[in-house]
């Protein structure tokens, strides 16, 4: 649950801020027609994704005797990537709480491209100066954020005690615990909410919903 203050949020990006769930589907979708494998619905993907993403794909029926890991994540951004900028943010990401108190530093951690795609739907939004950093992996793979997400905590000075991410995987919540901080989780993304209420409590329909939920705690995000 909860510690209050919040002094500090990290807000994972895709799914979370950004709604690219559609994208994704098809793009995957289009690497299982490629192989001659089923689609997938959108809440048949929620129901599998996860990470690392190498046993997602194992899930879905990719073959790893032929493939690599590094070739499959390599098509799937060949597609994904040139799309990625027509994706719209989710409504009520970057909405300002009312409330009186004010977090002193948000931070966007993406698990791919290094951060770049977030920091340029950042200044689209027109919050560029919401955001301290956007701590992204240096490959393609999805694997783990806990090593780039201590690294931005450790850059920052964030103190652990008083800082809160907030994802829309169960891999977030392994994240928060694995760096010692609070979690919420949001289903508008990439899992259902049972998936995410099996990983961490609190769990929120809709980021509109959370704004509401930390707006009565105090904490304006």
């Amino acid at each position: 649950m909860l510690v209050k203050p919040v002094e500090s949020v990290i807000w994972d990006f895709n799914g979370t801020l950004l709604d690219d769930l559609d994208l994704v589907v098809r793009t995957v979708n289009g690497q299982l027609e490629k192989r001659g494998l089923p689609p997938l619905t959108a809440e048949g993907y929620r129901d599998v994704f996860g990470f690392p993403v190498e046993d997602y794909y194992r899930r879905i029926g990719l073959d790893f005797e032929t493939e690599s890991m590094a070739d499959l994540a390599a098509d799937f951004f060949a597609d994904y990537e040139p799309q990625l900028r027509n994706c719209e943010l989710h409504e009520g990401a970057f909405g300002r709480a009312r409330s009186s108190l004010s977090v002193r530093r948000q931070a966007v951690c993406p698990l791919g491209d290094g951060g770049g795609d977030a920091q340029q739907h950042a200044r689209d939004s027109g919050n560029p100066k919401r955001f301290v950093a956007a701590y992204g992996l240096a490959h393609q793979e999805g694997d783990s954020k806990v090593s780039r997400g201590g690294d931005l905590l450790a850059y920052f000075g964030i103190g652990r005690a008083t800082a809160l991410l907030v994802g829309d995987t169960d891999h977030d919540a392994e994240v928060a615990s694995a760096l010692g901080v609070s979690v919420a989780l949001v289903a508008c993304g990439h899992q259902t909410a049972e998936r995410l209420r099996e990983a961490a409590t609190p769990v929120f329909e809709s980021l509109r919903e959370f704004g509401r939920w930390i707006a009565d705690a105090g904490i304006e995000v």
